[in-house]
């Protein structure tokens, strides 16, 4: 019996550890992509690089603990600058840090209670995303966007047929082939008829 109680307080205070854990990612990758505006700013895309690389891990690391559509976002952003880095453009690497930042700490802000997002609020929010880095001409995003938008889509089809989200389905099919097809420019097309529809399906209820 006493092994037992023992063997859950040591049990709990591991649980709580993590618990304690798991909000220092945020405030770390707040810090590294800070560090890595510093360094983009001062045009070393090779310490950008590095700080863009660590703030992407711990950014990871905290969207795994508390998904976050910021933390999402930033992860995008930090892949970009990841990129950027790579390939010696600072200029860029910084922009896509500075995007990151902003999604970092709003994702670090007190959740504030709010009502669940729809499945169309969800499918309208990643088709805008689809649409903002599509004409930054980043396709691979794009697409991944455009897939989470899809499932959405389908769910809210799923739950209540309609014809604009029908339609709004067929231009996310097309948004995704143009995006594994590399075509930044003919995936925004799509992109943004998509959200027409969503946007009509809403102002129908």
């Amino acid at each position: 019996m006493k092994k037992s109680v023992i063997a859950l307080a040591i049990g709990l205070l591991f649980a709580g550890s993590i618990a304690i854990a798991e909000p220092v990612h945020n405030p770390a990758a707040v810090e590294h992509t800070k560090q890595a505006i510093v360094q983009g700013e001062a045009g070393k895309p090779d310490g950008l690089l590095e700080h863009a690389q660590t703030a992407l891990t711990h950014a990871q690391a905290s969207q795994k603990a508390e998904p976050s559509v910021h933390t999402e976002e930033a992860i995008s952003h930090l892949n970009a600058a990841v990129e950027s880095g790579k390939n010696g453009n600072a200029t860029d690497g910084t922009v896509h840090a500075k995007k990151a930042l902003e999604h970092l700490q709003l994702a670090g802000k007190p959740a504030e209670p709010a009502k669940a997002l729809s499945h169309i609020d969800q499918a309208e929010e990643h088709i805008k995303l689809a649409i903002t880095h599509g004409e930054a001409g980043h396709a691979g995003i794009l697409l991944e966007h455009a897939q989470t938008a899809l499932v959405h889509a389908q769910a809210a089809e799923k739950e209540s047929p309609n014809v604009h989200v029908q339609e709004a389905l067929n231009h996310i099919n097309a948004t995704i082939e143009a995006g594994k097809n590399n075509n930044a420019e003919s995936g925004v097309v799509h992109a943004k008829k998509a959200l027409e529809h969503l946007e009509m399906t809403k102002a129908k209820k």
